[in-house]
């Protein structure tokens, strides 16, 4: 199908760029729709399949959140609004093109390689990698965020638009790029593909408990949403098998094979008393882009630890358990630094897949040029996060003792580059 069948004209690449203003306003739901259905001229957001009455409350819900609990900087007050206006953009764009492109709803996604685990222990990285084979299709981040091409004079526009955008919320600073890559074209995560659906993702990006609270139950209609948006680019004539990850799909397991029954599926795994002050530190640097109002580290730093522990303790009792013979591949962030080719040899060998001589000097060569694990380390600790290796030990026990992470001499300062993504 011919990206020429969507409307793709200088209105909508206006309507995205309308997003890079100041903002000074609240941010009201009802008149960010208004706003992006004026630039557009389109109205459609989804009716009941792709149940509009709960996105429109939820989006509400966040925006009063943002508002309440987000105590946004004026910087972070128009970056929110960026953000907010680009997410009912390519909502109103993606429904309005799905309609009009043929064949869409027969679109079948063939096990998938889908990659999770622990935060920050290799699974940019690692997903990264494995995009670099010509037989494997990733989402780039301007594809999750913007799925319908933007044509002008016959060429897409969208890796540049996105591009602005992300700059513009400071995604790009290169103090945000030392803790994790952000790049139009860069290979990107589920969350971001879902994120049309209004999901939880946002806690990430802003303090909203609220709303956190009031979405947990939205993962089903997180995954429909992210299979349409995966059939409508699925559809532009690329059938390569997809290669997707989120460190978030281990915290919804059934829902991942629900949606995806025969994912060929591997979980990264990495020391906990690294990876918690890592992604609290993470957590802290997106919030921040957003808000100058201090921070209180060790609140984020314990619900880092209970969230995970919770999580990878839960996954290791399935792993000895029920999940004992299931093909699913655990990869250690050790073995993964040491020899990258060879643990996606043994991934591809593992599932059944051919990694080919091309793919294997394709990931060479991108081994050369990658930045993960180059750039200027970063110091964390965590006491700075009111923690202590008692704290991790205890906490994670289980896991410790069912993948052997926990090391004999664990040093108390730690430090940590863009590889950890």
């Amino acid at each position: 199908m011919s990206m020429a069948l969507s409307e793709h004209d200088a209105r909508h690449i206006a309507a995205y760029r309308a997003g890079l203003a100041e903002w000074e306003r609240p941010l009201a739901a009802d008149g960010l729709i208004e706003q992006a259905q004026a630039l557009t001229a389109l109205s459609d957001w989804g009716g009941k399949r792709w149940e509009e009455d709960r996105f429109r409350h939820d989006f509400a819900l966040l925006c009063k959140a943002i508002e309440d609990t987000g105590d946004l900087s004026p910087t972070g007050r128009r970056r929110s609004f960026t953000r907010l206006l680009t997410i009912l953009i390519s909502r109103l764009r993606y429904l309005d093109a799905r309609k009009r492109s043929a064949g869409v709803d027969h679109q079948r996604i063939i096990a998938p390689l889908i990659g999770t685990g622990m935060p920050r222990a290799g699974t940019t990285f690692l997903h990264g990698l494995i995009a670099q084979d010509p037989e494997m299709r990733v989402a780039r981040a301007f594809e999750a965020a913007i799925p319908v091409p933007l044509l002008e004079n016959g060429r897409d526009r969208r890796a540049e638009i996105y591009e602005e955008l992300i700059a513009w919320q400071g995604m790009t600073d290169p103090a945000m790029r030392t803790i994790h890559p952000f790049g139009a074209n860069l290979p990107e995560e589920c969350l971001f593909m879902q994120e049309g659906a209004c999901t939880g993702f946002f806690g990430g990006l802003w303090n909203v408990p609220e709303f956190m609270a009031a979405t947990a139950d939205k993962t089903a209609l997180a995954y429909r949403w992210q299979i349409g948006v995966m059939q409508y680019l699925q559809a532009q004539g690329d059938n390569r098998r997809w290669a997707l990850k989120t460190p978030a799909h281990i915290m919804a397991w059934n829902e991942l094979y629900l949606a995806f029954p025969d994912a060929l599926v591997y979980v990264n795994h990495r020391d906990p008393a690294r990876i918690v002050p890592s992604m609290a530190s993470l957590l802290a640097a997106l919030r921040g882009l957003f808000s100058d109002q201090h921070m209180d580290l060790e609140a984020i730093g314990r619900e880092q630890l209970a969230i995970w522990a919770q999580t990878m303790n839960g996954y290791a009792a399935w792993r000895s358990g029920p999940g004992r013979d299931a093909q699913v591949v655990d990869v250690v962030f050790a073995d993964l630094i040491a020899d990258p080719i060879a643990t996606v040899s043994r991934l591809y060998d593992a599932f059944g897949l051919r990694l080919s001589t091309a793919a294997r000097e394709a990931m060479e060569r991108h081994l050369e040029v990658d930045s993960h694990g180059k750039g200027p380390e970063r110091k964390y600790s965590l006491e700075e996060f009111a923690m202590s290796d008692a704290d991790i030990a205890a906490a994670f026990a289980p896991y410790l003792k069912q993948f052997d992470l926990a090391p004999q001499h664990r040093k108390r300062a730690l430090s940590g580059t863009a590889a950890e993504g």
